[in-house]
């Protein structure tokens, strides 16, 4: 693959660092999104909830995983805070702005936009 000259290529992590992977989840129920997470925990994994995704509560994203009741969620999951805010969720998940995921994204060795 050709690269725009002046463009650095994109690098890839060495076998010994874990790469870091955000995944943009925008949909309520979107249980091949989370099935795709199972095992991610602790593996570099971020998800960022969208729309009407935060409409979710863990007991739903573990059941959409196939997770026990207290089983950890991947490793790190976030949601637009003016998502939950027009939903009235606010306190659901751990919140973070537009600016923050920019910066999420942009450290990502890989982005997932379900």
């Amino acid at each position: 693959m050709r690269w725009r000259s002046g463009a650095a290529a994109p690098a890839s992590a060495l076998s010994s660092e874990i790469a870091k992977e955000t995944h943009l989840i925008s949909r309520l129920g979107d249980w091949r999104a989370w099935s795709t997470l199972i095992g991610t925990v602790g593996g570099g994994v971020t998800v960022v909830l969208l729309h009407d995704a935060v409409l979710e509560t863990a007991e739903s994203v573990r059941r959409q995983m196939g997770l026990g009741g207290f089983t950890e969620l991947p490793s790190s999951v976030f949601a637009i805070r003016k998502d939950l805010e027009r939903r009235s969720v606010v306190g659901r998940w751990p919140t973070i702005d537009y600016g923050q995921l920019i910066e999420l994204l942009a450290e990502a060795d890989r982005v997932v936009s379900w």
